[in-house]
């Protein structure tokens, strides 16, 4: 595998830096660009060259872009904006990778739901800010060659984050609730599927990607674990690794919202009560990418990490 000169956007970002340091340990040159810290968890850096500025500030990117010694951009939280600033002065690049979400796919029209399923139209649950950034990244591939590759990841879980909870958020008081053994309401949404991908196998595909740069341009690729579970065997895996007796008491979703003022439907409650289930086939046959966690294993490691923390 050749070595790159890779530009990492977000770079102490939970994905962001996960990026870097497998990028790094890869044998690539990497750049890592943020505008400061981040509060959560973050990976070792060390052998990433750190830049400070904001890549929204077009005298920055102008300046970066021509300093830079680089033949790949990686933005983990992209905006609309980063298409025309990274097209404009990031020209050399042969690959710019973008992370989106599979959650441009709801609802979904069949399950597991692959690549190819409609993304484009705004849904009223869908994450239509992403559909629109990828939509028009992927035009531009398409009509001047923009070496644009999509990476969708399904709901992030791992250490460094609070896992997604029943509720529809990430609230840690969810989580102390059934520690202490109290009663706790619900949705009623124990059969829907939740597809989650551990944060350091996001991140490896991202690197992967490296190695194969004439086959993902142009190209979405969905990364996650390998299969969906219940939110019901989700909340059971929690519970156990808890050691939590609490009672459940199971209620319409509407009514949850009366009940628990915590607790909000849109970009919450209302994407909670979608199925996720998707296929990943693509990833694995074109990166080689193999997911090392399932979702249970990925939250057990979101738990322990709370706990270490002191949020448990």
């Amino acid at each position: 595998m050749s070595k790159r000169n890779v530009v990492v956007f977000g770079a102490t970002g939970e994905i962001g830096g996960r990026i870097a340091r497998l990028a790094v340990d890869a044998g690539h040159k990497v750049y890592g660009v943020s505008r400061g810290t981040n509060a959560r968890c973050v990976v070792n850096l060390d052998g990433v060259e750190m830049i400070s500025g904001d890549k929204n500030d077009e005298a920055f990117m102008a300046g970066l872009g021509a300093r830079l010694d680089y033949d790949a951009v990686i933005d983990s939280v992209p905006n609309i904006n980063t298409i025309s600033l990274v097209k404009r002065f990031f020209p050399k690049a042969s690959n710019v990778f973008f992370c989106s979400s599979t959650g441009t796919f709801v609802p979904l029209q069949c399950m597991p739901a692959n690549e190819e399923h409609p993304w484009r139209e705004k849904t009223g649950v869908n994450f239509y800010a992403q559909c629109q950034r990828d939509g028009a990244a992927l035009d531009l591939y398409a009509s001047e060659g923009f070496p644009i590759t999509i990476f969708r990841p399904t709901n992030i879980i791992g250490a460094g984050r609070i896992p997604l909870e029943l509720w529809g958020g990430r609230n840690i008081e969810f989580f102390r609730t059934l520690r202490d053994n109290r009663e706790l309401t619900i949705p009623d949404c124990e059969h829907i599927l939740v597809q989650s991908g551990y944060n350091w196998d996001l991140a490896s595909a991202f690197v992967l990607g490296l190695s194969v740069p004439d086959v993902v341009r142009g190209e979405i690729f969905i990364i996650s674990c390998k299969r969906a579970i219940t939110l019901g065997k989700y909340l059971r895996a929690a519970m156990e690794f808890l050691g939590s007796k609490s009672e459940l008491k199971i209620v319409p979703p509407k009514e949850l919202l009366n009940i628990n003022p915590s607790v909000t439907w849109v970009n919450g409650l209302d994407f909670l009560m979608e199925h996720m289930s998707l296929d990943i086939s693509k990833a694995e046959r074109v990166l080689g990418y193999r997911p090392s966690k399932t979702t249970e294993e990925g939250l057990v490691d979101a738990l322990q990490w709370c706990r270490e923390a002191g949020l448990l």
